[in-house]
């Protein structure tokens, strides 16, 4: 009887798994570290109606923090989207996003329905450089630029 009702535990246990394991991510993007040109990672797998759930992984290095985030669909509806930690602590629910995060890996989850088959789902992230990076961007610019008609002034007189 014992033998009988491990059995039982055990074909119980195989069907939860099997459960669990529908809830993971349908598709899994490495999107490395994130620069400033924006990485994009098209899923065009979507091609049965029914929910998804796709996982797009990155990596924030220190020079930058800002990160914005756009998601583009065809054929999809009810999009959600969350911003992960590597702990998997919620940062950030919404469709788009442009907040600061610290260096580090992240995930973002999405999700929705395939609506009519074929669905196609663009997820577009990019690291902005700091503010500090920007000022003296625009002081090399105007150094450049009083040098420039220093010149002009020069050839020209």
């Amino acid at each position: 009887m014992k033998l009988l009702k491990n059995l039982l535990v055990v074909i119980a246990a195989t069907g939860a798994m099997g459960s669990a394991q529908a809830q993971t991510p349908g598709s899994i993007f490495d999107l490395g570290t994130l620069t400033p040109t924006a990485t994009v990672a098209t899923d065009t797998s979507l091609v049965s109606t029914g929910s998804f759930l796709d996982r797009f992984n990155f990596t924030l290095d220190a020079t930058h923090h800002m990160v914005t985030g756009t998601t583009d669909s065809t054929n999809l509806g009810s999009l959600q989207l969350g911003l992960y930690d590597s702990t998997g602590a919620l940062l950030y629910t919404g469709l788009n996003f442009h907040t600061d995060l610290a260096p580090g890996n992240y995930y973002a989850n999405i999700s929705g329905d395939v609506v009519t088959s074929p669905g196609k789902l663009t997820f577009s992230v990019a690291a902005n450089p700091e503010p500090a990076e920007w000022m003296l961007l625009m002081c090399g610019l105007v150094v450049a630029g009083f040098i420039a008609r220093r010149k002009i002034g020069l050839v020209a007189g």
